[in-house]
């Protein structure tokens, strides 16, 4: 009985070392042979295609080249099942073959090269440096037209040249347009006001235009 028992478990344990193993591999590109990284590849059956289910959900993952890699364990009866690799949507189909494949011991490889239809996503990164560029664009146009503004007027051009314009106020007694700081000397000389007063009037002159500046 103890003799038996050893045979049965060498027999099994044989049979779980010669498994074989198919292997799928290849890369997954996009039409503009951008490699396409990082992706499931998962293997689906068609509907009542039962011959297929035992592969159904295994998969793999593709790499930062793109290269992928599936790995089945097979048997002689599954010779011909067809399977299909799904990837971000897109179906290809793929029949085992275990005659034509190139074979390493229990092991089969089979190459299958995916090239998906969809173009590639836009990444984050080149999201970022567009609307960063864009940015920048508006910025630099922004400045070009407040300069452009600028430089219309003499005062613009002035301050372009890295001279600051005389401020002009207007003097509360005639109305008249004066340089601020010859406000003073304007109400003593041409209107005889006392000087603190003439003063007074030009402090209050010019904290009037202050606060019509704030609003």
């Amino acid at each position: 009985m103890r003799a038996l028992s050893v045979t049965i478990l060498l027999l099994f344990t044989a049979s779980t070392v010669a498994a074989d193993t198919y292997i799928i591999y290849g890369t997954v590109k996009y039409p503009n042979n951008t490699v396409v990284q990082y992706e499931e590849i998962e293997v689906q059956c068609e509907p009542h295609a039962y011959d297929c289910t035992k592969f159904s959900g295994e998969g793999g993952m593709s790499d930062f080249a793109g290269g992928y890699r599936i790995e089945l364990p097979i048997e002689d009866q599954d010779e011909g099942v067809s399977i299909q690799l799904v990837v971000r949507g897109e179906t290809f189909e793929h029949q085992i073959t275990l005659h034509d494949e190139i074979q390493d011991g229990s092991d089969y490889y089979a190459m299958l090269n995916i090239s998906l239809e969809q173009e590639p996503p836009i990444s984050p990164i080149s999201t970022g440096l567009l609307c960063g560029t864009l940015f920048f664009i508006l910025v630099f146009a922004n400045v070009l037209v407040r300069t452009g503004r600028q430089l219309m007027t003499p005062e613009g051009r002035q301050r372009f040249q890295g001279r600051s314009p005389m401020p002009i106020t207007t003097c509360p007694t005639c109305n008249g347009k004066i340089r601020r700081h010859l406000l003073v000397r304007h109400l003593i000389v041409e209107h005889g006001i006392p000087v603190d007063k003439a003063g007074a009037m030009a402090g209050l002159q010019f904290s009037d235009e202050r606060k019509d500046l704030d609003t």
